[in-house]
C-alpha cells in the first residue's frame, strides 16, 4: 500500500496542473455540496415538502455516526503510518471513516430522493470528493466504508 501512495503522489506532483485541480476539488467541492444542501433544505421548508425531515436527519445521522466511529477507532492517516508526504496538511488521526465522503454521499442520496437530476449531479460530486480524499489524506478503506455507511442510512 505504501508503494501505491508513493507512486500516486509522485505522479501527481510531476503535473502541477493536476495537483492544483485535485487540491481545488478537495477544498471547494465540499463547500459547493454544503451550499446546495442548504438551499435544498430551505426549498423543502418553504414548500412544506414532506421529504424535509428525511433530507435533514439522514445526512445528520451519517455525519454523527462517522464522527463517533472516528473518535473511537482513531486510525492513523496514510501519511502518519507510511513514508509519504501528503498533498494537503491535515490533523493527525481519525482517518476511518472519511467524514467528507460520508457527508457528500449522504447529501447526494438525500438530493436524489427529492430530484433525480440534482441527485445525479450530487452523486458525481460525491464520487469526486471520494477520489480527492484518497488522493490527499485517506485510505481507500476509509472512503469505501463511508460510502457504505451513507448507503445503509439512506436506505433505512
Amino acid at each position: 500500500m505504501e508503494k501505491f501512495y508513493q507512486t500516486m503522489l509522485s505522479n501527481i506532483r510531476k503535473h502541477p496542473l493536476l495537483q492544483k485541480i485535485i487540491m481545488g476539488f478537495t477544498r471547494y467541492i465540499p463547500i459547493i455540496t454544503f451550499i446546495v444542501y442548504s438551499i435544498l433544505l430551505v426549498y423543502l421548508l418553504y414548500t412544506q415538502n414532506t421529504l424535509l425531515a428525511k433530507t435533514l436527519y439522514k445526512p445528520l445521522a451519517s455525519f454523527l455516526i462517522v464522527t463517533l466511529l472516528r473518535k473511537v477507532i482513531n486510525r492513523k492517516r496514510p501519511y502518519e503510518a507510511m513514508a509519504i508526504d501528503p498533498l494537503i496538511e491535515h490533523k493527525q488521526g481519525e482517518s476511518f471513516p472519511s467524514r467528507h465522503t460520508v457527508s457528500a454521499f449522504a447529501i447526494a442520496l438525500a438530493c436524489l430522493q427529492v430530484n433525480s437530476l440534482l441527485g445525479t449531479i450530487m452523486l458525481i460530486l460525491a464520487f469526486v470528493v471520494s477520489c480527492s480524499r484518497i488522493l490527499s489524506v485517506h485510505y481507500i478503506s476509509d472512503v469505501l466504508s463511508a460510502v457504505i455507511i451513507a448507503l445503509i442510512i439512506s436506505f433505512l
